[in-house]
């Protein structure tokens, strides 16, 4: 029987259809999640401006697409003409910039023809692919002393490793080519930039997205990271993805448990009726059970993701790894929303809400932002203290305090509580985590200053944060823990420009690979704030927020999207339309898993 598995809905590019009658569960009507086939799965992204007063390459006589179906995947056959005899130097670029998108179907070979022969031996297409957004041309002009500039916005880049780098607001791509005539006289390009150039669109279309499932430092949660792959070799890709490990700024706290000298086998991924058999070197057998099992989970959890992949055998050598461990999914469900209605801590929204915590039990009337930690603790702020109640206990005590009590509300932030006991908070501007008994942590870190965030938050499985910095940056990190899951810093930051500048406010992860932000609208929204869904390390996607937005808060798994207004009511999405969820219950939060 197939694993239940994470789609990512982002890179399925899935609609939705109208909601049916809700029904309730954990305080949460079904029909308030933003399902993973509704508008999380529409992409779009943002057009890149061009450079102007350039000649355009022109796109009829272009790429074309064939009746014939590749037989590996349901794409149309791309074909782009080669190089005619007395094209000029300008007609070899644009040729060659137009058979360089419709390379994916012949292996770049029609391309190759408008290339020298040293230039063919030492041009690596996909070494390096720019996306710009197709709304507009490259420009080709010529330089004085005959090379050819192409000039484009720049989307992104995508790497050989399959990670994609959002570029700035505004960035430009440009490339250098020069030409010589050959033997016979023609034109062709001796010199040109490695990799090639893609509208956002023929990226998507010719490149998987797929999550690669790293662990966390405890082995209990998958750690996911996006990688883009050639559809046509996807499956082998994300195998050597898993091989080569996480990327710089994850691998201080995601680790793989595959060996380092592991190896694909020369028949690599075989699938046949549903199965996925992976053929590694004799010498990737980790040789304990227990690594055995997270290792093929790990491969599993890659590769399912894949349509027509229901399960997942590995081989070491002739060794049969066996079954995988059963982990916490990417999107676990996480329950309902947590919220303050009349002094007490509830659960959900509806008339069926659970009350977590009384007035009387927190011992005051005036709580606040509460959080419901993963071990079942309730925290909520009171004046300038951070409360906490165990499980099952009768009497909250405080576990943190800043500044003067009497100065009322100022200094902390809303609580988060993490999986492994720790909350986290803004406390006078300093991110800030402290555990049950009231201990901090001391978070190292080479990028983030005391006193630069204004928003915060954390993944599904609690091991990365993404924020907003005082200067309207956004970035991500890994969070990096001790073997007993206390934190001890955060890794590299991972900036992510479409989260970032003037007009964005507001932070949530609203998926286990994206975050979303609140951004202002321009005139032709009316003024109504869009919400912002960012990728790390892929796709947007926007969505008409609502008029007087103030903040948006996900369950951070994909399922659940809301936003809260100035009014302090709660709109939930229901179909295209957002619809208020309740006026009663303040201060909604999602808990962690």
């Amino acid at each position: 029987m197939k694993r239940p598995t994470h789609r990512n809905a982002f890179a399925e590019g899935r609609t939705s259809s109208e909601p049916t009658e809700p029904v309730e569960t954990s305080g949460i009507p079904r029909s308030s999640a933003l399902s993973r086939r509704s508008a999380l799965g529409l992409i779009s992204a943002t057009a890149a401006g061009v450079l102007a007063g350039c000649t355009a390459l022109p796109s009829s006589s272009g790429v074309t697409r064939s009746g014939v179906a590749a037989s590996d995947t349901n794409a149309l056959i791309e074909t782009a003409p080669g190089p005619g005899e007395g094209d000029s130097a300008e007609d070899i670029v644009n040729g060659f910039l137009r058979a360089a998108i419709a390379g994916f179907s012949d292996d770049f070979a029609t391309a190759k023809q408008f290339l020298s022969e040293h230039a063919v031996a030492q041009w690596k297409p996909l070494e390096t692919v720019s996306a710009y957004s197709g709304s507009t041309e490259p420009q080709v002009s010529v330089a004085a002393n005959g090379s050819f500039t192409v000039t484009s916005g720049q989307m992104g880049v995508l790497d050989s490793r399959g990670v994609f780098t959002p570029a700035q607001e505004g960035s430009t791509y440009t490339g250098e080519f020069s030409l010589a005539t050959n033997s016979t006289g023609q034109w062709r390009i001796v010199g040109l930039p490695q990799g090639i150039l893609l509208p956002f669109s023929r990226l998507m279309q010719n490149f998987a997205v797929s999550s690669l499932a790293f662990l966390s430092r405890d082995r209990s949660r998958f750690v996911p990271e996006l990688r883009w792959y050639p559809r046509s070799s996807q499956a082998d890709s994300l195998v050597s993805g898993l091989l080569a490990g996480p990327s710089a700024w994850l691998s201080k706290g995601a680790f793989s448990l595959i060996p380092r000298n592991a190896e694909r086998a020369g028949r690599g991924v075989v699938v046949e009726s549903g199965t996925a058999t992976v053929h590694l070197s004799a010498d990737s057998d980790p040789a304990s059970e227990e690594a055995r099992r997270l290792m093929v989970a790990q491969i599993e959890q890659s590769l399912v993701q894949i349509s027509g992949i229901d399960r997942v055998r590995v081989l070491a050598g002739t060794v049969d790894l066996g079954a995988p461990a059963q982990l916490t999914p990417m999107a676990p469900e996480v329950g309902g929303i947590v919220g303050m209605s009349e002094g007490s801590v509830v659960r959900g929204t509806g008339a069926r809400r659970i009350t977590l915590a009384t007035d009387r039990v927190l011992g005051t009337s005036d709580a606040r932002s509460p959080s419901l930690g993963a071990d079942g603790a309730v925290y909520a702020l009171s004046a300038s203290s951070l409360l906490r109640l165990p499980r099952g206990q009768q009497s909250a005590s405080v576990i943190l305090s800043v500044g003067d009590p009497s100065a009322g509300a100022g200094g902390l932030g809303a609580p988060l509580g993490d999986r492994h006991g720790w909350a986290w908070l803004l406390a006078e501007g300093r991110l800030t985590a402290v555990n049950g008994s009231g201990q901090r942590a001391t978070l190292e870190s080479s990028w983030l200053q005391d006193g630069a965030i204004t928003a915060f938050d954390l993944s599904v499985e609690s091991e990365r944060i993404a924020v907003r910095r005082t200067d309207g940056r956004v970035a991500v990190a890994i969070i990096i823990r001790d073997q007993d899951g206390r934190p001890t810093g955060l890794g590299p930051a991972l900036e992510m420009p479409r989260a970032s500048g003037a007009g964005t406010r507001g932070l949530s992860w609203c998926a286990p690979n994206a975050v979303c932000v609140l951004a202002a609208a321009g005139a032709e929204g009316g003024g109504v704030p869009e919400v912002r869904l960012i990728q790390v390390g892929g796709a947007v996607n926007t969505l008409v927020g609502v008029r007087g937005a103030r903040s948006v808060i996900s369950d951070r798994s994909e399922e659940s999207l809301i936003i809260i207004d100035e009014g302090e009511q709660t709109w939930q999405r229901r179909g295209a339309t957002w619809r208020v969820l309740t006026s009663e219950v303040s201060d909604p939060s999602f808990s962690l898993p």
